[in-house]
């Protein structure tokens, strides 16, 4: 059984994360969690933002205080406001790099001394970092920064670490789900899903499971790289 932290657990991807490796210690940080602190037999849940020096200086501290060293890390956190260039302002595009992009960076930083030997990160990235879209102005950027911190990032690990850290993004296209389901059975929606060459939306499963495999050791060569998650819409 791995340690596994996993930032953003509360969103749909994260819910379905969170079952894939139901058989492993889950460390959850979701601002969303009502108390600060919960433990169980298995998972310890964080109410906490890693975007706040403090609070991650707390998240820190739980991890450390009971012994626990990190195998795994998954980022989820995200923010997507549908912003434009005329709607968009300078705060707008530093809260979306500060959660999109610098919390995880601030997050291996901070952690780094209580990795394990082997170690494997996964980020979320976006289609909309790879290709163009309206109302995706700070969005896309941050999520293309991902795709690019992931190549950087695992030059410095090969070159400066003593630890072996693996790390990957993954790039779902739109995924489906309850919130959205009426949407993608309007007219513009099936239009929308029309664009995609196999006519099919993305499932927070089929998401999780590719996670699955770059977090598991089947992985073990793949180093720096994005996969796209979308039946083919980035491709056409």
């Amino acid at each position: 059984m791995k340690n596994i932290v996993i930032i953003g657990s509360e969103g749909t991807i994260g819910q379905a994360v969170r079952n894939i490796f139901k058989d492993h210690f889950q460390i959850r940080i979701d601002k969303s969690f009502k108390e600060e602190i919960f433990e169980d037999t298995q998972v310890i849940q964080l109410s906490y933002d890693i975007t706040s020096d403090s609070e991650l200086d707390k998240v820190y501290e739980v991890i450390k205080e009971r012994k626990l060293t990190i195998d795994g890390v998954i980022y989820l956190a995200g923010v997507n406001y549908m912003r434009n260039f005329f709607t968009s302002s300078s705060d707008a595009w530093q809260e979306t790099f500060d959660i999109n992009l610098f919390g995880i960076v601030k997050f291996l930083k901070r952690v780094y001394n209580l990795f394990s030997y082997k170690v494997s990160v996964v980020c979320v990235a976006s289609q909309n970092g790879i290709v163009g879209h309206e109302d995706r102005i700070d969005y896309g950027p941050s999520k293309a920064a991902i795709i690019q911190l992931v190549k950087n990032l695992t030059v410095d690990f090969a070159k400066y670490s003593n630890r072996d850290i693996k790390i990957n993004c993954v790039s779902p296209s739109y995924v489906l789900t309850e919130e959205n389901k009426e949407y993608f059975e309007s007219f513009p929606g099936v239009m929308l899903v029309n664009r995609i060459p196999y006519k099919k939306l993305i499932t927070p499963t089929e998401v999780a499971n590719a996670i699955e495999f770059l977090m598991s050791e089947k992985s073990d060569g793949i180093r720096g790289q994005n996969i796209v998650i979308d039946y083919g819409y980035t491709v056409v």
